[in-house]
């Protein structure tokens, strides 16, 4: 499996499926459980380096104020990946354009994605893949920004706080009740 591959596979899933994520992981781990093991590994691995690419400070600050608060980067980190490549770039280049995917900030902290690998490898081979831990970076790249500064969330991330002004239901950070 090379990363082509396995951008195709997580794209197809996503465009087979569409819009429910939790169905985009159910097909995941049928096209995983097709795979020969050193694949499934292999594929893990391709998706803990999509993870990595997204531990930077500005795509955590950015899913902060969508989703009102961050408690589990991992799942978010998930949830983005699951979307594909173009979507991954996508973001990197420009934290705000998550909000395209707002439709699906109910899935974004739902840990459809974790695990999977390891649940297909069990299935064909009826052992779990060596863990040695992740080897993700320690903390996120790059220097965050100051959400509870109003003034700089509106400068740094225009759509999304934009985004935020119309569903006034999500946790603010610039607000005394958000912190």
């Amino acid at each position: 499996m090379d990363e082509d591959s396995f951008w195709r596979m997580v794209e197809s899933a996503r465009s087979e499926i569409g819009g429910d994520t939790e169905r985009v992981a159910q097909a995941l781990l049928r096209r995983l459980r097709a795979l020969p093991p050193r694949d499934i590994e292999r594929f893990q691995e391709l998706w803990e380096q999509a993870q990595d690419e997204l531990c930077r400070w500005p795509v955590l600050d950015a899913a902060s104020l969508l989703l009102g608060g961050l408690t589990d980067e991992l799942a978010v980190q998930d949830w983005i990946v699951s979307h594909g490549r173009p979507t991954v770039r996508g973001i990197l280049e420009d934290p705000d354009s998550l909000v395209t995917l707002a439709s699906d900030r109910h899935n974004a902290r739902i840990d459809w994605f974790c695990g999977l690998p390891m649940e297909a490898h069990i299935a064909a081979t009826g052992a779990p893949f060596a863990v040695d831990g992740r080897p993700g970076p320690d903390e996120p790249y790059g220097t965050p920004t100051d959400l509870t500064n109003e003034v700089e969330a509106r400068r740094r991330f225009p759509r999304l706080v934009a985004y935020l002004d119309d569903n006034r239901w999500i946790s603010r950070p610039w607000e005394p009740s958000s912190r």
